[in-house]
């Protein structure tokens, strides 16, 4: 039995073992409480029959004194109303029964208890025994009674009542056992099913309910420590398995890698070499495409203001020796070879990617069949040429000007292939260059592009040869039929414009090469065509800003040739300066490259700044990275590169101010002479270099009557400004003699003397006020002394001689009130 119950549930155990231990504890209760109400309810009729035999035995006394039996027995009648005494008795003293009672139905007994007893109390019959005494104490006689008392029906009931007080209390044992099970099994079974799930689910994060605070609340909590543990420490034992497991991965990968590896030994040492020859070359590429790139950059700007200067004198002697036809063989040459040089110039910066591209949205097969008379014309009848264009084809951005000099030298490059005779296709179409083809060629994006191949019949190009074709100055040609710049400045130009270059060739078979552009996904610009337009000037105001004095000369003689009015300065400091005295400019011609403090770029930002409408148009050999980012022009610059022709410039100007077409090329002196007034303003800053440059008639100006032409002597610091200052004297008829310092003037006047002396106050070293106050001691008599400064007209110390002041900036009216007065004064003394 025990055995069974130690098999079942905690609940049924716990439920046994509650109800065990209360019917054990009532039953022993009960059994003494029985005990106990029985010995109780025997002592009470104990009691109540000993005070029944007081009352007889005091009743009686009489009846034994006189010996009256009658009325003994009478007395004992009356315990007929006593249901419970049976029978009753008076003895004589010796024994002999004196008056007897006995209840209906019940059996007669003789008197007897046992020796010394006076009441005995068995089976549910009670027997008392009490003496009648005199009261001398003297015994004459017995009173006994027997009473039948119902222990068994007492105890019947006790047993019910036993009964029902153990069965309420089993149900409420019952009812507490179930609530003590239920609060203890309940965490129990709900630590068993998270056990479980924890087990089957391998889920640590789980966790029991706690919903009391005795010691299973502590279980629980003990239980849920215990989870947090084991889930970290399974946690931790997974990452180091997983560890473990990608570690014993590796190293079987890494013993596989050094199988095929040690299968492959020689094979991988023999593609890495190849690799890095292959690196090597791209590498020694780059730094022969670097170093020519330095040598092109550090010669071009000189090179290209060499041959502009050569080239522009050349066109204007052009102009001069119309009816020379030796003359103009001789300078055709000449302007032959100055058009070679610039080719070969731009070749170099072309193959350097250092030339500047203005590239736009471009259909090539446009541009392609907008060269069909050009390729015609250069390759010849004997050439058949094939273009095919695919349809769909997509636009490109790429300089379209740059494309067709790649095209058209290529072309030749193929025709001397050819020798003169063969088929040159041209063929356009959409290409996708992916991750694979790529792979060969790291200097490529992956992505779409417009594929332009240019095939021939002619030669083919050996192994050797294919390995140096993009190489400069390389070249299989006899010399002088080459320059072996054709194909690098196809792949400069290439590259520069993001795209691809790949040669084909066999010996015998011909040559292809292909060309990879990136496609654009704007619509197409169609670029505008000026070479046809006609040359024609102006009479617009252009500065030219140019630091080479030789190339400004030449550009001014260009531009005035042309009818322009033209104003000059050296640099961008001075070229503000002459903007901000209010000149009417509508172009600012502009190298790139300048030297001072203001950039070029610089000058002409802040001049679009004064003047919204004002036009700007750059000209270079090289333009570095002012206006050039990515090898490409920034969005709005003008650019025109040295070297330049005449006639590239009239068209590349009217192109800028088209919008106001051709102007006379001739204008009045008068006009001339306001721009002139305009121009002196420039002196309010003689640190910068400003010029005008007058045309020959400007001697037609016309001069007060009363101003009759002087002799003056300009002294002044700043070079610049002395010879823009002397420079408009002479305009105005006057005899000028310069010097940059106070010494150097003193010295020219012992020579010779003047009728104005015009100085500067600050001078370096001696001032200019003690530079005139030492002529006029010396001797020297002027009809006036003019100090002119940039701090204003007043001057604090007084002089012994008369003199004016010219405050800058001054106009050209007050220098002709100054000279004026100098004209009609007396000398100075």
């Amino acid at each position: 039995m025990l055995t069974a119950a130690n098999r079942g549930s905690i609940k049924r155990k716990f439920m046994l073992a509650m109800l065990a231990t209360t019917c054990a504890a009532l039953l022993v209760a009960s059994i003494a409480m029985l005990a106990l109400d029985l010995r109780s309810y025997q002592t009470g009729w104990l009691d109540d029959l000993q005070s029944q035999a007081d009352i007889l035995a005091g009743a009686n006394l009489p009846a034994l004194e006189f010996g009256d039996a009658q009325a003994a027995a009478e007395s004992l009648a009356q315990l007929e109303v006593r249901q419970q005494i049976v029978a009753a008795t008076i003895l004589k003293p010796d024994g002999e029964p004196f008056a007897s009672y006995v209840r209906k139905g019940a059996a007669a007994e003789s008197p007897k208890l046992p020796p010394g007893a006076r009441s005995s109390v068995s089976m549910g019959a009670v027997r008392v025994m009490k003496p009648v005494t005199h009261g001398g104490g003297e015994t004459l006689g017995y009173v006994w009674l027997t009473a039948q008392y119902p222990i068994g029906a007492q105890m019947g009931r006790h047993l019910m009542i036993l009964s029902a007080v153990m069965a309420g209390s089993l149900l409420f044992a019952l009812l507490v056992s179930s609530w003590l099970q239920g609060s203890v099994t309940r965490p129990i079974l709900a630590l068993t099913a998270a056990a479980n799930r924890v087990i089957s689910g391998r889920d640590f994060s789980l966790r029991v309910e706690k919903r009391s605070n005795d010691e299973v609340g502590i279980l629980v909590d003990a239980f849920n420590t215990m989870l947090s543990e084991v889930g970290e420490r399974a946690q931790a034992l997974e990452q180091s398995n997983a560890t473990l497991q990608r570690e014993m991965r590796e190293r079987m990968a890494a013993e596989e890698a050094l199988r095929q590896l040690n299968g492959t030994l020689e094979e991988r040492i023999a593609e890495r070499t190849r690799d890095l020859e292959r690196a090597h070359a791209q590498l020694r590429q780059s730094q022969k495409l670097e170093a020519v790139g330095q040598l092109t950059g550090g010669v071009a700007h000189d090179f290209n203001n060499v041959l502009q200067v050569i080239a522009g004198n050349l066109q204007l002697l052009q102009m001069s020796f119309a009816g020379n036809p030796e003359a103009q063989r001789r300078l055709e040459t000449a302007a032959f070879a100055a058009d070679r040089g610039a080719k070969l110039a731009a070749q170099l910066l072309a193959f350097a990617r250092r030339q500047p591209l203005q590239p736009m949205s471009t259909n090539v097969g446009r541009t392609l069949r907008g060269m069909d008379d050009l390729l015609r014309r250069a390759l010849g009848e004997s050439i058949h040429i094939e273009t095919v264009v695919a349809g769909g084809l997509w636009t490109t951005m790429v300089d379209p000007h740059q494309l067709e000099n790649v095209i058209l030298n290529l072309a030749i490059n193929a025709r001397d292939a050819m020798a003169g005779s063969g088929r040159l296709t041209l063929e356009l179409g959409n290409a996708m260059l992916d991750d694979n083809y790529i792979a060969s060629e790291p200097d490529v994006a992956p992505g779409q592009y417009v594929l332009l191949a240019i095939s021939d019949t002619g030669c083919g190009m050996t192994p050797e040869v294919m390995a140096r074709a993009f190489e400069p100055f390389f070249t299989t040609k006899r010399e002088g039929e080459g320059t072996g710049l054709g194909l690098s400045m196809a792949y400069g130009f290439v590259k520069q414009s993001n795209g691809h270059i790949r040669i084909y060739s066999e010996v015998g078979s011909g040559t292809t090469i292909k060309i990879y552009l990136p496609r654009s996904m704007q619509p197409e610009v169609e670029a505008a065509n000026n070479r046809a337009a006609p040359i024609v000037g102006g009479n617009e105001t252009i500065l030219v800003v140019e630091d080479d004095a030789v190339v400004q000369a030449t550009v001014v003689d260009m531009l005035q040739g042309l009818g322009y009015r033209v104003l000059k300065a050296n640099d961008g400091q001075s070229a503000l300066t002459i903007l901000r005295s209010g000149i009417p400019v509508d172009l600012v011609f502009t190298d790139v490259v300048m030297p001072g403090p203001v950039r070029s770029v610089d000058m002409a930002r802040q001049a679009r700044q004064m003047f919204p409408d004002i036009a700007v148009l750059f000209t270079s050999g090289y333009t570095q990275n002012a206006i050039v980012h990515g090898g490409r022009l920034d969005p709005g610059v003008e650019l025109i590169s040295k070297p330049y022709r005449r006639e590239d410039l009239a068209r590349k100007i009217r192109q800028i101010l088209g919008s106001r077409g051709p102007q006379p090329a001739l204008y009045p002196a008068v006009a001339q002479q306001a721009d002139i007034a305009t121009a002196a303003s420039a002196l309010a800053a003689p640190n910068h270099a400003v010029a005008l440059a007058v045309p020959n008639h400007a001697s037609t100006l016309a001069i007060p009557k009363e101003a009759a032409a002087l002799s003056v002597l300009v002294v002044e610091d700043n070079r610049d400004a002395r010879l823009m200052l002397v420079e408009l004297l002479t305009a105005l008829g006057h005899r000028v003699e310069s010097a940059g310092n106070a010494e150097d003037a003193l010295a020219l006047l012992q020579e010779r003397s003047v009728d104005v002396l015009l100085t500067d106050i600050t001078l370096p070293g001696m001032s200019g006020l003690e530079m005139a106050r030492r002529a006029v001691r010396a001797g020297h008599q002027f009809r006036r002394i003019v100090f002119s400064s940039g701090h204003g007209a007043s001057m604090a110390e007084g002089f012994e001689f008369e003199y004016a002041t010219l405050p800058k900036p001054f106009d050209l009216t007050a220098l002709q009130t100054v000279l004026a007065q100098a004209a009609t004064a007396t000398h100075v003394t």
